[in-house]
């Protein structure tokens, strides 16, 4: 069964989602950028029945997790790797595996190249790569920092249908419980996005293009790269590259998917299961 734990890390309250509290092998799951860890549900459930613990944290900023209070500094992957080294601490976590949607995945080449050398023994990478193609990125930047709020969560509901679509084929339940984890009210009753707008942080336009190359290249775990066939994010000439620098590398695709592959339907996590499980 599923706990919530509330971390406070760096003075910020984080919201954990737990499976398997303790058990000897722990995944970390990492959601994407306006995500947070209630996409992992389904495959934390999934891992938890393999006696895996499981940790899917919400960035701060995000879903139950505190807001910055300096959005400029907080919202950047240096920042993010210091308080997910912080969590491996508090959970007294020595070795792990990791999943990384879109920015979880990000963070997880951060971690998997420096900090976490020789604790990490595998990582997935979900929809993403090294680099962020710069239209992809102009059409994240726009819905992000521009959310609509809606008079209601029915209306809400609907806007989360038209732009998580790419995330793969849901039931009308799965949608209903995407809108009510991903929504808060307004001090006027209106339903907005979950996340702060200032999340943006390092992927403003801004802020120097994002080149993770090199610390790609020196990642020696083994790695599954799931790939939603239609993503703009993460192209067939990325995915080119990366297996060019890593020989080893696994690639799944999903063609019924554009960025990201939402990882709640079963023929999606299976392919992760037997990853992790090896």
């Amino acid at each position: 069964m599923m706990e919530r734990d509330l971390v406070t890390v760096q003075h910020r309250e984080l919201h954990v989602r737990v499976w398997n509290r303790g058990a000897a092998n722990t995944v970390v799951c990492w959601h994407g950028l306006a995500r947070s860890g209630a996409d992992f549900e389904p495959l934390g459930e999934a891992l938890a029945q393999r006696g895996y613990q499981v940790l899917a944290p919400d960035t701060v900023g995000r879903g139950l997790s505190q807001w910055a209070e300096d959005p400029a500094h907080e919202y950047q992957l240096p920042v993010y790797e210091d308080q997910a080294l912080a969590l491996l601490d508090h959970y007294q976590v020595d070795r792990l595996q990791w999943v990384g949607t879109s920015m979880g995945g990000l963070l997880g080449i951060v971690l998997a190249s420096n900090a976490l050398v020789g604790r990490l023994d595998r990582l997935v990478l979900n929809d993403i790569g090294p680099e962020l193609p710069a239209a992809a990125l102009r059409r994240i930047v726009d819905y992000v920092r521009n959310p609509e709020s809606h008079a209601s969560l029915s209306a809400f509901e609907q806007r989360i249908r038209v732009l998580y679509a790419p995330f793969g084929p849901r039931d009308d339940q799965s949608w209903h419980q995407m809108a009510v984890q991903g929504s808060r009210r307004l001090p006027d009753g209106r339903f907005a996005p979950h996340y702060d707008p200032e999340i943006i942080g390092a992927f403003d336009e801004s802020a120097p293009p994002l080149d993770l190359w090199s610390a790609f290249s020196t990642i020696k775990i083994p790695m599954l790269v799931v790939q939603g066939g239609q993503s703009d994010v993460l192209t067939d000439a990325i995915v080119e590259r990366m297996q060019s620098q890593v020989e080893a590398l696994r690639v799944v695709r999903f063609e019924d998917c554009g960025h990201a592959p939402g990882l709640h339907l079963q023929a999606h996590v299976n392919p992760l299961l037997t990853f992790l499980d090896h």
